[in-house]
């Protein structure tokens, strides 16, 4: 059986000491506080306003509707579903920040086709960039914002025009131009960042990239060097010339530091293949989310989404130069260790049973479980075993043909 370690829960003598199912057990919405409703049993958001706990909510539709997409041999199909070999499933509480997670399950790091390892790889990677943008200009250096895109249509491969990009990117740093341009500025490294749109011209990939430089120099100087080197580089790598007007953009350190410290939030300037599509154009989430709206271009968008998984597959989407984190101070993690960062600081609420956490999953519950640990831990016992006691009544249904 399970065992249940909030503080309403023990008794005088330490054993675990049932709880009244009371509303839990009604297939009803329990108001939570921030703001939305949830059905305790089903998972169903009843209604809304934009908030931490419905985001996470998403975020876990969203990975399901992945999963089915995706198929069982890929990793993202047993992330956050299937336990992890050798451990316990827990329901716990950071002590820092008080958000509750689960612990003792299979995680894939996935971040480009997992809503919920994207969610937490990528804002730890932005506690990464803050920090390396604090320690550069500690140093004295100066940081640019470029945006370099391509010209691309809808019939375009986009795995051809994925390689053909990181060609031309290299090509800016291997050949004579690009030694001089890095020469003349004094650029120490830099971070290179791979997003990705979707609009009426098809898939839209680009690169954000932060330069580090020695010295003072301004946007204009920048643009006009890189802006010919990147065409250049563009041409000889095979891809159409990139406009004079779109093709590069540089920003100051304001827009440098803007960037950094969105990065991993679902706003203007950070990753694209987390954030809602602007101005028609859609990302890889929003495919997700047409897909779970099950309307009449599902069957597109499902197609879409797997386009795009095949093609970012090993896709590096932050690059940090040679020699750059150990200039500007910033550590070595893979995304496999960020993705299962901070569980040592937290207290256990609850250790599941498989069966448990199948009833869990079978109720797609796994946020509301978590609002409840947050908000309601005291409520915890009984929503487990409400939705326990449904599962076992399925399966004898089931059984019983």
């Amino acid at each position: 059986m399970s065992e249940y370690n909030t503080s309403r829960e023990q008794g005088d003598s330490g054993g675990v000491r049932a709880q009244p199912l009371g509303n839990i057990t009604k297939n009803e919405a329990t108001a939570l506080n921030r703001g939305f409703q949830v059905n305790h049993l089903t998972g169903e958001i009843i209604e809304s306003e934009p908030t931490a706990k419905l985001a996470r909510a998403e975020r876990f539709a969203l990975q399901a509707t992945a999963r089915t997409i995706l198929g069982k041999d890929h990793r993202t199909w047993k992330c956050m579903s299937r336990k992890a070999p050798m451990q316990q499933i827990e329901i716990i509480k950071s002590n820092a920040h008080g958000k509750a997670s689960y612990k003792g399950l299979y995680v894939c790091a996935r971040l480009w086709t997992c809503p919920v390892c994207a969610a937490k790889i990528s804002e730890r990677r932005r506690v990464e960039l803050v920090q390396a943008l604090a320690t550069a200009k500690a140093q004295g250096l100066t940081v640019k914002l470029l945006t370099l895109t391509v010209p691309h249509g809808i019939g375009d491969d986009v795995n051809a025009l994925l390689a053909s990009i990181k060609n031309a990117w290299r090509r800016t740093s291997t050949g004579r131009a690009g030694k001089a341009f890095r020469k003349l500025l004094g650029v120490k490294g830099t971070i290179r960042a791979l997003e990705v749109t979707y609009g009426q011209n098809g898939f839209h990939p680009h690169l954000h990239v932060l330069l580090f430089l020695e010295g003072n120099v301004t946007n204009n100087a920048v643009q006009g060097l890189f802006a010919p080197l990147w065409q250049d580089a563009c041409t000889k790598a095979g891809l159409p010339r990139p406009s004079d007007a779109h093709g590069c953009r540089v920003d100051d350190g304001s827009k440098a530091a803007a960037y950094a410290s969105k990065w991993g939030l679902e706003s203007e300037m950070t990753k694209s293949h987390i954030k809602k599509g602007k101005a028609g154009g859609m990302t890889p989430w929003d495919f997700l989310r047409a897909v779970l709206d099950d309307g009449p271009d599902a069957a597109k968008y499902r197609a879409l989404f797997k386009v795009y998984a095949d093609a970012f597959h090993g896709q590096r989407q932050l690059h940090w130069s040679k020699g750059l984190k150990s200039l500007l101070e910033v550590g070595e993690v893979s995304d496999e260790e960020l993705a299962i960062l901070d569980q040592d600081n937290c207290h256990t609420l609850a250790k599941l049973v498989t069966p448990e956490w199948r009833a869990i999953m079978h109720a797609r519950a796994q946020a509301a479980v978590l609002d409840v640990a947050e908000d309601r831990p005291e409520d915890l016992h009984a929503l487990v075993a409400a939705l326990y006691a449904r599962y076992q009544a399925y399966l004898k249904r089931r059984a019983d043909g």
